[in-house]
């Protein structure tokens, strides 16, 4: 009887961590995945039909805007990349290039900005003040390649993360 409850016990631990992080992670995955329209929906309280209108439109714009930026900067990588493992490189070209990166993010950064103060115009002063509070909150200790603070390069994205 003693013998079964040995095998047993680290069975059932087993199975209850299994079930525990499987659960976990699937809600993490439903946060993740939820659409970034819903997201402002629901922290900011009292937004309007034409408020969630326009804030989808400058949305838009600016993933528009955003994305062709980050396109930019991966062609970039791949050419500094390339600079960087010639035969004989080029260190005035690798410096060039490393300096248009930097540009790029500079871009970035700014667009970024712009477009966190045209959603502050659409909103009123209650909202504002609710909005500011929770991007300002959220951008703290963002440097992995998690959305919120405390998720950074984990091992499963290791392989894709660019910092």
């Amino acid at each position: 009887m003693k013998r079964i409850s040995q095998i047993s016990m680290p069975i059932l631990l087993s199975v209850m961590f299994w079930f525990n992080t499987n659960a976990i992670a699937q809600d993490q995955a439903n946060v993740q995945n939820e659409p970034p329209e819903t997201a402002i929906e629901k922290w900011i309280p009292d937004l309007s039909d034409a408020q969630k209108t326009e804030i989808k439109k400058l949305r838009t714009a600016h993933l528009k805007e955003i994305q062709q930026l980050k396109n930019q900067m991966e062609i970039k990588r791949a050419e500094l990349k390339a600079l960087q493992t010639a035969e004989k490189p080029d260190m005035d070209a690798i410096n060039k290039k490393i300096d248009e990166r930097a540009a790029l993010r500079v871009q970035i950064e700014k667009e970024a900005a712009a477009h966190k103060q045209a959603v502050r115009t659409v909103l009123t002063e209650d909202q504002r003040v609710i909005y500011d509070s929770k991007i300002n909150r959220s951008a703290k200790g963002q440097s992995g390649c998690g959305h919120k603070p405390g998720e950074g390069c984990g091992n499963a994205q290791k392989a894709n993360c660019k910092h």
